[in-house]
C-alpha cells in the first residue's frame, strides 16, 4: 500500500508531546482535536484515505494512511519517540498488536480499546506481558456510568472521583423544585443543603455561580459532595432515593450484559426484551439472574398492566437505533417511570424532546473518549509538579473537571483560599484529604498529598497552578 500523509490543518504545535492514535472514528477524531487543543503534537493513523481527507480542514493533526499494528508503518514514523499510542479500532485484536510493537519500537504509553468481553476479562495479563499502560473497554464504562445514574433517580449523570469518596452529579431543576427562587447562600443556611454548587448551564450558557446566585426553573446545576451528603439533600429536596428492585432494558449488545450482571450483583431484577431469538438465547446464558423476554418491544410495552409500570424503577434503551431509542425512552417516561436512560449517537436527535423531559442520554464514544483524555492527560503530567488523576468532560467539553494530585512542590499550599486569587470562572470543588471529602470554604487550606477536585468553564487546565491568577 503507498503510503501517504496529510496534514489536516496548518498551525504547527510548539511541543515535544507526540500521540498517535490508531482509527480515526468517532472516539478518535474527538480525541484528536481534545489534545491538539492540549498543545500535543497528533498523528492520526488510518487505512482509509477518504477519511483521512474528510478530516483535513476539522482536526489540527497529521494524519497518515497506513496499517497501525504495521511493524514498517509504526517505524517510518518514528514511534520510538513517541509519548503515546492510542489504538482504537473496530479490531481488539489491532488494536493489542498495534499497542504491542510500538512498546517493542520504545513507545513510551500505550492505550488499547477492547471490547471482547474475554479479552477484558483478562487486561492485566495483557498490560503486564504486552505493555500496554490502559484498556478501555467503552461498553463496560457506559454500563458503570448508568448504574451510577441509576443510583440517583433525580440526577442525569454522576460521575466519581477520589475512589468513590467524591461524588459530582447533574441535576436539572424541575419547576415544582423547592430550590426555585433560593440563592445558593440560602439553600445552606434555610434547608440545609451542604453541597458545593460548582457550576450552572442556563439558557445555554455556563458559568460558575456565586452565594447571591438565584437558583431557576431548567437550570442545569454541577454539585459535588459525598454520598451521604447527596442522600441528606435528595431527601430534602423531596426525591428519595429508594432502592433500585426492577429495572427493564432493550438492548442487545455488551452495555446490556455488562449493566444487567451490575443490577443483578446489587440485587435489582432486571429485565432484557429483544426481539432476536440468538440475542436472547446468549443472554440467558450469561445472565441467569435475569428475565429475557424475545419480544418486540413495543409489544412488550402493550402486554404490561398499570401495577407493572408503577412498579418500574427504571427503563434503559440502549440499542443501535438512536431513533428506536428515543421513541422507547419517551413512551417509558409518559409511563411514569421514575429513571429512563437512552443511548444516542448523534446528539442532534435529542432536539425532539420536550424542553421539560427528564431521559438522560449516553454516548458510548464520548465516554470512552473522556476516559482516555483523562488518563492521557494524567500521562502527561506524570513528571510535573502536579499530575491529573481523572477528568471529566460535560456540557460538550465547556465544563471541565479535573482531580488533581498535590505535590508539596505546588505554589500556594497551606494558605487559606480567601487570601488566594482563583481565575474566573474556575472554582475549587472539593479537598481529598486522608479519605475523606472537604467542602472548601475560605478559611481551608491545600497540603501536600491531597486531591484537588477543580471544576472550570471554558477553560482547559494541564495543572494544578493553571488555577491562580
Amino acid at each position: 500500500m503507498t503510503q501517504v500523509s496529510y496534514r489536516l490543518a496548518m498551525r504547527m504545535k510548539n511541543t515535544d508531546m507526540k500521540i498517535f492514535i490508531v482509527g480515526s472514528g468517532s472516539i478518535g477524531t474527538s480525541l484528536a482535536s481534545n489534545l491538539s487543543k492540549d498543545g500535543c503534537e497528533v498523528t492520526l493513523i488510518d487505512t482509509d484515505e477518504a477519511v483521512l481527507h474528510n478530516l483535513e480542514n476539522s482536526i489540527d493533526a497529521i494524519g497518515y494512511r497506513g496499517n497501525g499494528a504495521s511493524y514498517n508503518t509504526l517505524k517510518e514514523l518514528n514511534a520510538k519517540d513517541a509519548d503515546i499510542l492510542i489504538a482504537l479500532t473496530n479490531s481488539d485484536e489491532l488494536n493489542l498488536l498495534s499497542c504491542f510493537t510500538a512498546h517493542k519500537l520504545g513507545t513510551k504509553h500505550t492505550i488499547a480499546r477492547i471490547r471482547d468481553v474475554e479479552y477484558a476479562r483478562n487486561n492485566h495479563f495483557y498490560k503486564n506481558e504486552l505493555g500496554i499502560s490502559m484498556i478501555i473497554n467503552p461498553d463496560l464504562a457506559s454500563a458503570n456510568e448508568i448504574f451510577r445514574s441509576l443510583r440517583f433517580p433525580a440526577a442525569t449523570r454522576v460521575e466519581l472521583f477520589a475512589g468513590g469518596r467524591a461524588e459530582l452529579v447533574e441535576l436539572t431543576v424541575r419547576p415544582d423544585s423547592p430550590m426555585v427562587g433560593y440563592t445558593l447562600n440560602n439553600l445552606n443556611r434555610q434547608m440545609g443543603v451542604k453541597l458545593l454548587f460548582c457550576a450552572i448551564v442556563r439558557d445555554g450558557q455556563a458559568f460558575v455561580p456565586k452565594g447571591d446566585t438565584i437558583i431557576c426553573e431548567k437550570d442545569v446545576l454541577y454539585l459535588t459532595g459525598s454520598e451521604s451528603e447527596f442522600r441528606n439533600t435528595f431527601k430534602q429536596l423531596r426525591h428519595p432515593i429508594k432502592p433500585l428492585k426492577n429495572v427493564m432494558i432493550a438492548g442487545n449488545d455488551r452495555i446490556t450484559y455488562y449493566l444487567a450482571d451490575l443490577l443483578n450483583q446489587h440485587g435489582a431484577r432486571v429485565t432484557i426484551v429483544d426481539p432476536n431469538e440468538a440475542n436472547c438465547f446468549k443472554l440467558a446464558t450469561a445472565l441467569p439472574k435475569a428475565n429475557i423476554m424475545k419480544e418486540d418491544l413495543f409489544r412488550y410495552f402493550d402486554t404490561m398492566s398499570d401495577s407493572d409500570w408503577e412498579n418500574t424503577d427504571a427503563f434503559i434503551a440502549i440499542t443501535d437505533d438512536d431513533e428506536y431509542n428515543l421513541i422507547a425512552a419517551m413512551y417509558a417516561e409518559s409511563q411514569k417511570i421514575k429513571k429512563v436512560i437512552t443511548r444516542v449517537t448523534a446528539k442532534s436527535r435529542t432536539k425532539v424532546l420536550h424542553p421539560d423531559s427528564q431521559i438522560s442520554f449516553l454516548s458510548r464514544e464520548d465516554v470512552a473518549a473522556d476516559r482516555i483524555l483523562g488518563y492521557t492527560r494524567a500521562l502527561l503530567n506524570v513528571e510535573e509538579n502536579d499530575s491529573v488523576e481523572s477528568l471529566y468532560r460535560l456540557f460538550d467539553g465547556k465544563i471541565e473537571f479535573i482531580e488533581f494530585n498535590v505535590k508539596n512542590t505546588d505554589k500556594n499550599l497551606n494558605i487559606p483560599l480567601k487570601e488566594l486569587k482563583i481565575k474566573k470562572n474556575i472554582l475549587l470543588a472539593g479537598i481529598i484529604r486522608d479519605n475523606k471529602l472537604i467542602i472548601p470554604h475560605g478559611d481551608d487550606v491545600l497540603m501536600p498529598y491531597d486531591a484537588a477536585l477543580v471544576g472550570s468553564v471554558g477553560r482547559q487546565l494541564s495543572e494544578l497552578g493553571d488555577i491562580y491568577e
